[in-house]
């Protein structure tokens, strides 16, 4: 009796051995599936991130601009100089201005034009306009349009006088050059009462 029950304690040792060893076998072919996994996991970890690429900026001065397009210029074919009144023969100084080609008599009358060339539009018979244009008119055909003193600056008006601009039909006249047509110009509609002017359908007329 006592050898059966020593038989089946070894026994049972022997089958605990024998899980323990076939435990330890298990976890060490385990051990090197995780090991990899766990190096990786590690390496992402402390990979240093790869820093973002921007597309580098665009250089433009590579680039060729656009070229304008070449602005129409009519030749006046004026006769006369406009500042001095000489008659142009043999070659004239000729400036390009507003889409026009003047002719001067000499280089000191074209710098004088470009100074203040308002006060020399209606010589031309020129008719500059709000949008900065200058329309080629018959002068002869504007009636004058007075005022009792300049709307603009207050000054007196010499009715004989060359200070005036021409202005859909009629010739506008001021105290001056010093800025009067500009302003004038800038906001015309304001200061046609003064002139005894009013507009209906779109023409200018007298009240």
């Amino acid at each position: 009796m006592k050898s059966v029950f020593a038989f089946s304690a070894a026994f049972a040792a022997l089958l605990l051995i024998g899980a323990m060893v076939r435990s330890a076998l298990l976890s060490r072919d385990v051990a090197p599936a995780d090991a990899p996994q766990s190096n990786e996991h590690e390496a992402h970890e402390h990979r240093a991130p790869s820093p973002e690429q921007k597309p580098e900026p665009e250089d433009h001065s590579k680039h060729t601009p656009p070229p304008d397009n070449p602005a129409d210029v009519a030749a006046l074919g004026n006769e006369s100089d406009p500042v001095s009144g000489a008659k142009l023969e043999g070659t004239p100084v000729l400036v390009e201005h507003k889409k026009w080609r003047i002719g001067f008599a000499s280089e000191e009358t074209r710098k004088k034009f470009e100074k203040n060339p308002m006060r020399y539009y209606a010589k031309l018979s020129f008719e500059p306009t709000a949008d900065g244009r200058l329309l080629k008119v018959d002068g002869a055909k504007y009636e004058k349009a007075l005022a009792s003193a300049c709307p603009i600056m207050g000054g007196e008006i010499d009715p004989e006088g060359e200070v005036f601009i021409l202005h859909r039909g009629f010739k506008i006249y001021f105290c001056c050059w010093s800025g009067c047509p500009d302003e004038f110009l800038a906001d015309a509609r304001k200061h046609y009462a003064h002139y005894g002017l009013i507009e209906r359908n779109g023409k200018l007329e007298r009240k």
